[in-house]
């Protein structure tokens, strides 16, 4: 019976030592795997803070893609350089084109009026068709003057519009992209998921904004090249529909800067006056953020039709 009764004790400390063993090295795997993701949730941090930065430490904004807002200022004011040989010969090749066929209507509407003779509504017409025609032609030589002081116009306003309010245009920008990679940094320590979504927010913000000032640049490019034809599709009734886009295009295209300035600058400005801290002013800056990127959309929607 004793036997019997310490075999059991036995087996029992036996299998408790197991217990413990087994629990320790548990343990200890558990502590390694969460070593091992602290120290990859820090490289991922590092990295992220290198690809923002073009540095580890995230103190430095001159390089990383943060840079690229060093100069926001001169990016929003950035207008195609209709002096640019591919943009002056492009119009000026249109332009060639084009005088021609208003001398070659201009003509058949006066042969028309002085030696033919068309039903009162046909002579009606043919009469009114003639000043238009004279000031399209009149508008496409000077196209390129006309676009030169269109895009002096938007420059000069947004430039007063900086100087007024002695406007910053890229702080309120850098600050929050800051504020936004110090959460990121808190949430992936904490969580990797949560993380993600500071990081998707951040890039979408960064690139967002670039993306909308270079696609502004590369189709008022195009607008302005395309310029004379938008006046001569105009004056044509048949084409007015089209050339009245190309047109409303071109001049909305050209005022965007506009837009994104007064966004950044009213903005900055308020939360100055205001002395806005914290979370509210990154709250603002991601506003502003948002609608600088939307600001073509919110144009072209609230603007529509303006010529006759």
């Amino acid at each position: 019976m004793k036997k019997h009764i310490i075999a059991v004790i036995c087996f029992t400390a036996l299998l408790l030592s197991g217990v413990v063993a087994n629990a320790a090295w548990f343990g200890e795997a558990s502590a390694q795997r969460e070593t091992v993701n602290l120290e990859f949730r820090g490289t991922f941090i590092q990295i992220i803070y290198y690809l923002i930065y073009g540095t580890f430490t995230g103190k430095k904004t001159d390089s990383g893609l943060l840079g690229l807002y060093q100069n926001l200022e001169g990016l929003v004011l950035m207008n195609p350089p209709l002096a640019y040989k591919m943009i002056y010969q492009t119009m000026r090749y249109f332009i060639i084109i084009l005088e021609p066929l208003y001398v070659t209507v201009l003509l058949c509407a006066c042969v028309y009026l002085i030696f033919l003779s068309g039903s009162p509504q046909g002579r009606i017409r043919a009469k009114n068709l003639l000043p238009a025609l004279i000031a399209s032609m009149v508008a496409i030589s000077l196209s390129y003057q006309i676009l030169a002081l269109m895009f002096n116009a938007s420059y000069e306003l947004c430039k007063g519009i900086i100087d007024a309010g002695n406007v910053n245009m890229n702080g309120l920008f850098i600050e929050t992209i800051n504020d936004l990679a110090k959460f990121f940094s808190a949430a992936t320590i904490t969580s990797f998921d949560g993380g993600i979504i500071f990081l998707i927010l951040i890039f979408a913000l960064i690139l967002g904004l670039i993306t909308m000032l270079a696609l502004r640049y590369v189709i008022l490019l195009f607008f302005a090249m395309l310029f004379p034809v938008g006046i001569f599709l105009y004056t044509i009734k048949g084409t007015r529909s089209l050339g009245r886009v190309m047109i409303e295009q071109t001049v909305l295209w050209t005022f965007v800067q506009v837009a994104i300035t007064l966004i950044i600058a009213t903005t900055t400005i308020g939360v100055g006056l205001l002395g806005i801290t914290g979370d509210l002013k990154t709250i603002l800056g991601i506003t502003a953020f948002t609608a600088s990127i939307a600001s073509p959309i919110i144009l072209l929607t609230m603007i529509k039709r303006f010529l006759p």
